[in-house]
């Protein structure tokens, strides 16, 4: 999934009628849901539309985004469910062609069956696109007319057992994902697939704040369709150890590493075996700024060349409250991708991606929100087909109830 937060959901305008009220601030209830609305919209510069090469032309233009968003939420026996939709439409002022319209369904619930037994499940739908330039056409933004769409879902549950007044912590869970793009030609129906993920996570409480995590997972990769080519159908097997911490000495995170092996159907394309963690900390100074630090290495499904990418990726982020309408966030993101090839002939593909972002936050009322940002993307490759970079500069506008 790519647009992946528990509040992704939406509509533009809600018509009050004489059943539906305002019940607080940014709800209204209508019989046993709360209705949440939110809208926001954008108006950027963006100087390199298609993410065509460096030595390529660039489209320059202006684009506005709108999303209107609605959450439904209510309670089961007291446990909360809530289901949401989301649209986004985005339109260039100077290349139609790159316009998009977006929709995002979700749907999740959390059950406290006992006081040691535990359930959650989260259901996404999304109908989206990517970015000319960006997924499959890396390097080759300019040689498709249109951007790629593609329809992906994600189910996922976790069952919990251990009451909070013990000192273990055992939680099981599945999902799966799938990917299917809209396009009928070879190059897009190889890369259709699901993913099936079964697993365990077993948390022992080591300290007042600490508690040590073993996390064991299974995945199973299946392409729709390989035609002619060797299977990129495979197997995952991960097996992360670490500890997560809460308030000490004004941080919380946790920090996991361990073993991964990928493990493909077909000998031909081999067996990986790697390292991987996940490493995530929010350190807060002081109450009203927090810098959050993060790092993870993991293998990912190839959007394009060799037989599966190899990534890590690495950023710092700070949020900082100025005064009590004002706050800023700055951030740095690195990604290193290598596409890993099996052939002895074919050098392995290694790209880095870096991203700077900043933004000025004014929320004039309770219910409007301002936002000026700057956003600086730069790929480089060892392939002279595959480097480019990409800056936007804009203002984003947030409303709620």
């Amino acid at each position: 999934m790519i647009k992946r937060t528990k509040s992704i959901i939406a509509l533009s305008v809600i018509c009050a009628t004489p059943t539906l009220y305002a019940q607080e601030a940014g709800r209204i209830q209508a019989g046993q849901f709360d209705l949440i609305p939110s809208f926001s919209s954008s108006m950027a510069y963006v100087d390199n539309v298609a993410n065509a090469r460096d030595n390529q032309s660039k489209i320059y233009s202006w684009r506005t985004t709108l999303s209107p968003e609605l959450i439904a939420a209510t309670e089961v026996d007291g446990n909360p469910v809530q289901v949401g939709y989301r649209l986004e439409r985005g339109v260039y002022f100077s290349s139609s062609n790159d316009d998009y319209t977006d929709h995002f369904v979700e749907a999740s619930g959390d059950f406290e069956l006992n006081s040691r037994h535990r359930i959650s499940a989260l259901a996404q739908y999304e109908d989206g696109h990517e970015d000319r330039g960006t997924g499959f056409s890396i390097g080759s933004g300019l040689e498709i007319t249109t951007p790629d769409t593609y329809k992906s879902s994600n189910l996922s549950a976790e069952y919990s057992y251990g009451a909070a007044t013990t000192d273990g912590m055992l939680t099981f869970k599945a999902r799966r994902q799938t990917l299917d793009y809209d396009r009928t030609e070879d190059a897009y129906i190889i890369r259709d697939r699901a993913k099936n993920m079964i697993g365990a996570e077993f948390g022992y409480q080591i300290g007042a704040a600490t508690s040590m995590v073993v996390d064991v997972t299974k995945t199973f990769v299946k392409y729709d369709e390989q035609l002619d080519l060797v299977t990129r159908d495979n197997d995952e097997t991960r097996v992360l150890v670490g500890v997560v911490w809460e308030s000490t000495a004004a941080t919380t995170g946790f920090a996991k590493v361990g073993y991964k092996e990928k493990d493909f159907d077909n000998e031909a394309r081999g067996t990986f075996y790697g390292t991987d963690w996940e490493v995530g900390i929010d350190w807060q100074p002081v109450s009203y700024s927090t810098v959050r630090i993060s790092t993870s290495a993991d293998t990912f499904e190839t959007n394009g060349e060799g037989d599966f990418i190899r990534g890590q990726n690495y950023s710092v982020r700070w949020n900082h409250d100025w005064l009590e309408r004002v706050s800023t966030s700055f951030s740095v993101t690195q990604q290193n991708d290598e596409y890993v090839f099996n052939e002895l002939d074919i050098v392995n593909r290694d790209d880095e991606l870096m991203n700077y972002s900043a933004a000025l936050n004014y929320q004039a009322r309770r219910w409007l929100k301002f936002s000026t940002f700057y956003q600086y993307t730069d790929r480089d490759s060892n392939r002279d087909t595959i480097g480019y970079d990409r800056s936007e500069v804009g203002l984003t506008v947030e409303v709620t109830l």
